[in-house]
């Protein structure tokens, strides 16, 4: 029985212990739990003395998560989550409460505020927060329980605790203002930034000029909707951007299909309202005119 004494022992400071993890930075970790920087490196050092092992890798201006810290932090997450489905099934409806997703900001419109609008009707105890972010940052955020899945048309690092699945293939094309004036030339708008490789699927053997850089679609196709300027985007983004009156699909060049992912936690048990997250994010993604 040795080890309920040692996670009974533990058992309080893990809270805290999670806290200095995910900011590796004890002045904001202990901001965020309301307590002082002093009393949190207690916490942390009661953790490692009970286990017999550092947790951190500490420097003078530092501390670093160590492997034996990371395998901890994962539990601790996925064991937060068990509990409080668990309470939310103990008050008799686990349906009830917050669930959160994540995805580009183009795809927050197109996916993630359609799926709000399902749940709020299947499920009105439910709510969805909808949070806006880059890839680089969406497995962190996962990770970190800060939202229960994300929808991605990027790929992101293969991580062991995370699961990409295939949700939906949207077809795309060349968007210009319905009054373009332009000629031949494509002045394009490529959503992303001078230092990042292309990835929106313009041909190869078609000429462009890249005319303006964009964070997302949804921006692109407001500065084509502004001026002569063309961009590539799905079709379903332009159908559900508030533009598609202004904008036109162009007939050439062919653009190729994007397929989205869905990315998920690792499961450990049933989670009812990311089960119920997740088929609302399925149909909005696949309802697609």
């Amino acid at each position: 029985m040795h080890f309920v004494h040692r996670v009974r022992t533990i058992w309080s400071w893990l809270p805290a212990f999670r806290a200095v993890a995910e900011a590796e930075h004890l002045p904001t970790a202990a901001q965020e739990l309301g307590i002082v920087p002093s009393s949190l490196s207690r916490t942390v050092k009661q953790v490692e003395d009970e286990l017999g092992i550092p947790l951190f890798d500490r420097t003078s201006k530092a501390l670093v998560l160590n492997q034996a810290g990371r395998t901890l932090l994962i539990a601790v997450r996925e064991a937060m989550r068990i509990v409080d489905d668990a309470l939310g099934a103990a008050v008799g409806d686990d349906l009830v409460g917050h669930v959160g997703a994540v995805a580009s900001s183009d795809l927050v419109h197109a996916v993630l505020i359609p799926a709000g609008a399902s749940l709020a009707a299947t499920h009105p105890s439910l709510a969805l927060s909808a949070l806006a972010a880059g890839s680089a940052d969406i497995p962190e955020i996962l990770l970190r329980g800060d939202a229960d899945a994300a929808v991605i048309s990027r790929a992101i690092p293969a991580h062991a605790d995370l699961r990409v699945t295939e949700l939906a293939t949207w077809s795309r094309g060349v968007y210009a203002r319905t009054a373009r004036t332009g000629g031949a030339e494509h002045r394009c708008v490529v959503v992303g930034t001078p230092t990042e490789p292309l990835d929106d699927g313009w041909p190869h053997d078609v000429e462009r000029r890249i005319a303006a850089w964009a964070p997302d679609e949804r921006a692109a196709l407001e500065l084509c909707a502004l001026g002569d300027l063309v961009t590539v985007a799905c079709d379903a983004v332009v159908q559900r951007c508030g533009f598609a009156g202004r904008l036109v699909k162009l007939p050439d060049p062919q653009i190729s299909t994007r397929t989205l992912h869905l990315v998920q936690r690792r499961a450990v048990g049933r989670h009812r309202r990311t089960e119920a997250l997740v088929e609302a994010i399925r149909t909005a993604a696949t309802a697609v005119d």
